[in-house]
């Protein structure tokens, strides 16, 4: 009985990481990530009190939680539907109550290729932008069309990357605007901040 009462708080703990695991599509995955770190941490902790195959069991889970606090493991990869950019595609967008994002981008641009490899596959993005219509501006010919020219000068596209984002309303949030690479955890805040306008 003593050896199941010792066993107890490392299994709730474990149980309480995987509730959260199971929650993460309903909370934001920064709180997921660190919620499950810590009780995976606590577990391990609480093993490596003891000798033998618990005390190895411990580390493990220790270096379980580690893994687990990292950025984008919670998230997992994900992808963000890009549709091809005109004005009446986002009119439609505007009129349907939809947010927009706007992601001018080139394939020469090496931080262009970054910020759709690496931040808009991230599980979490992805799993925010289906709240949106995200286009792709390609800016990649050396004369791009009128109509591209015409957007990247509304939403203040001069260097590459650049993301506007359109809350709901059509209202284009300049303060918002991101020029260059972020990384996954900072794009998705900007994104739920882009969803509270």
């Amino acid at each position: 009985m003593r050896q199941f009462g010792f066993w107890l708080p490392v299994i709730v703990l474990l149980m309480i990481a995987g509730i959260f695991w199971s929650a993460r599509e309903m909370m934001p995955l920064e709180v997921v990530r660190v919620l499950m770190t810590v009780s995976i941490g606590v577990a391990g902790i609480l093993l490596l009190r003891r000798k033998g195959a618990p005390s190895l069991l411990g580390v493990a889970l220790i270096v379980g939680a580690l893994w687990v606090a990292q950025p984008g493991v919670v998230a997992g990869r994900g992808e963000v539907n890009m549709q091809p950019a005109s004005k009446t595609a986002i009119q439609q967008a505007i009129e349907q109550g939809k947010p927009v994002v706007l992601v001018f981008s080139a394939d020469w641009c090496p931080y262009c290729r970054r910020l759709e490899r690496e931040t808009l596959t991230d599980g979490e993005v992805a799993r925010l932008a289906k709240e949106f219509v995200v286009f792709r501006v390609d800016m990649t010919s050396s004369t791009p069309p009128a109509e591209t020219v015409e957007l990247a000068k509304q939403y203040g596209a001069e260097g590459l990357p650049t993301v506007a984002f359109l809350n709901a309303r059509g209202e284009w949030l300049q303060s918002l605007t991101l020029v260059g690479y972020e990384p996954p955890r900072d794009f998705a805040h900007r994104l739920r901040q882009v969803l509270q306008l």
